[in-house]
């Protein structure tokens, strides 16, 4: 009987054992369930580095990008997509260094600085009461304020957290090309799912920016697409769709189990069998 197999069956016996033979045990794989309160795991996606299907957050953002670049009150077809109630604001770190030039200014520019709400540059209340923008038709018309962008598609990366109550906060991030100046931005999304078409609304919509550095932009105009690997290096849907094959289980628990893993095939089966027996059943395909 190899090691593995010890361990998996004296822990079947004694499900809490954290030491066996004065040998600490790695912490248990646990699956978890839809009855259980834990957050589902976060995803992370590079978007447009895989030529594979896209998600339907990365569809969705994707969509945003290209209207939001095309600048002025066309960016009022944004609209729709943001609840009736939504919130945006923008705050803006501006510091350089002796790497001033061109598109690399040393002073913020003039449109950051009349929207911008960081403390440290709106400190009167009045002020950032201003500047918080309440409501679609608000939030919208300052979106078509706001000046010309490019954003700077394979800088692009998506994070999400679990989706909890058809709720998904998502930050959208990477650099923008705008006319005088480069800068790298995070924007952070609270978006509300709806389950019967596919599609989000924008609950809060904040954005940071900052003056992007020349090696920063420079590294990403050099780089290829071939050359970028997704946000796992790995074409995770095909990895999921080996595991599934063996284990006939749901992609949600493939994906648990691959994570696991390390989005290692090989382990992830180690893993399967090992827990086969406390899987549960929701796991498993119909």
């Amino acid at each position: 009987m190899d090691d593995a197999q010890y361990i998996s069956d004296v822990r079947k016996m004694f499900p809490k054992l954290i030491e066996l033979d004065g040998v600490a045990l790695p912490e248990k794989i646990k699956f978890e369930t839809e009855e259980e309160n834990a957050l589902p795991p976060a995803q992370k996606f590079a978007i447009l580095l895989d030529a594979g299907p896209k998600s339907a957050i990365e569809n969705f953002f994707l969509q945003y990008v290209k209207f939001h670049d095309t600048g002025g009150a066309a960016r009022g077809q944004l609209g729709p997509a943001y609840d009736e109630t939504a919130l945006f604001s923008a705050a803006v770190s501006w510091r350089a260094n002796k790497d001033t030039k061109d598109k690399f200014p040393a002073v913020m520019p003039a449109e950051l600085i009349r929207r911008n709400r960081n403390f440290k540059h709106c400190y009167k209340a009045e002020q950032r009461e201003s500047r918080l923008f309440i409501g679609r038709e608000n939030v919208v018309k300052e979106l078509c304020e706001l000046g010309e962008t490019k954003h700077m598609l394979k800088t692009l990366n998506i994070d999400t957290s679990g989706m909890i109550n058809n709720h998904v906060t998502a930050v959208l991030s990477g650099i923008i090309d705008a006319p005088g100046s480069y800068r790298t931005f995070s924007r952070s999304f609270i978006l509300a799912a709806n389950p019967a078409n596919g599609s989000y609304l924008i609950l809060n919509d904040q954005l940071s920016v900052i003056r992007s550095s020349p090696d920063t932009v420079e590294k990403a105009e050099t780089q290829s697409f071939e050359n970028i690997p997704s946000s796992s290096g790995i074409n995770q849907a095909a990895l999921v769709k080996q595991v599934r094959e063996v284990t006939k289980m749901t992609d949600k628990f493939c994906i648990q189990c691959l994570e696991a893993a390390g989005w290692d095939v090989q382990k992830s089966l180690a893993i399967f069998n090992e827990m086969r027996a406390s899987i549960p059943p929701e796991a498993f395909m119909s």
